[in-house]
């Protein structure tokens, strides 16, 4: 820490020893702590993209739930395709395609059982699962009908392609099939 100088007086100071490896645990300690500071980073950009795929999901199934609870006539061909009759007295689809849910409604200037679909799900999110569980929808039993939708999520995200989110709701029809 000190140089003894030939007078016997001493020189403050480092050596050049204690420099170097003053610089190497600086390095070591600096390289760590980047490291940390990178994987929060990658950890809050992927949050971002989970938030993000978490709203789209809400806003789709949202408008979907607002359609079905004023719908009637509810059948299933496969258990991730759903059609009805809607208020306006359309006849609505809705399925999952491609890692999307899609939304298709009857074009009859095309033809009966022609549908247009289009996608209500972002780019930003892949539908991995989409069930409908359709439940009192027999004519003259007196219920509502009860639709279930279960839908897993996915981020389009490269770091959460192995993690999904499942969300579940139930609606219930206003209308009582006599």
């Amino acid at each position: 820490m000190s140089l003894k100088n030939s007078d016997k007086t001493f020189i403050k100071g480092f050596t050049l020893m204690e420099m170097l490896i003053s610089l190497a645990v600086f390095g070591m300690l600096m390289a760590v702590a980047s490291g940390a500071f990178i994987r929060g980073l990658r950890s809050q950009r992927a949050i971002v993209s989970l938030i993000a795929a978490n709203d789209n999901l809400s806003i789709a199934l949202e408008q979907m739930i607002r359609e079905i609870r004023t719908g009637y006539e509810f059948s299933t061909t496969t258990p991730d395709e759903l059609g009805f009759i809607n208020a306006e007295n359309s006849l609505v689809r809705y399925r999952l395609d491609t890692g999307a849910i899609e939304r298709g409604i009857e074009d009859l200037s095309q033809g009966p059982g022609v549908f247009v679909y289009r996608r209500i799900t972002g780019d930003n999110v892949i539908i991995t699962r989409f069930n409908i569980g359709l439940f009192g929808h027999t004519f003259g039993d007196e219920f509502p009908p009860r639709i279930t939708l279960s839908v897993s999520i996915s981020p389009n995200n490269p770091y959460l392609s192995s993690f999904s989110v499942d969300i579940q709701s139930t609606v219930s029809a206003r209308f009582i099939d006599t």
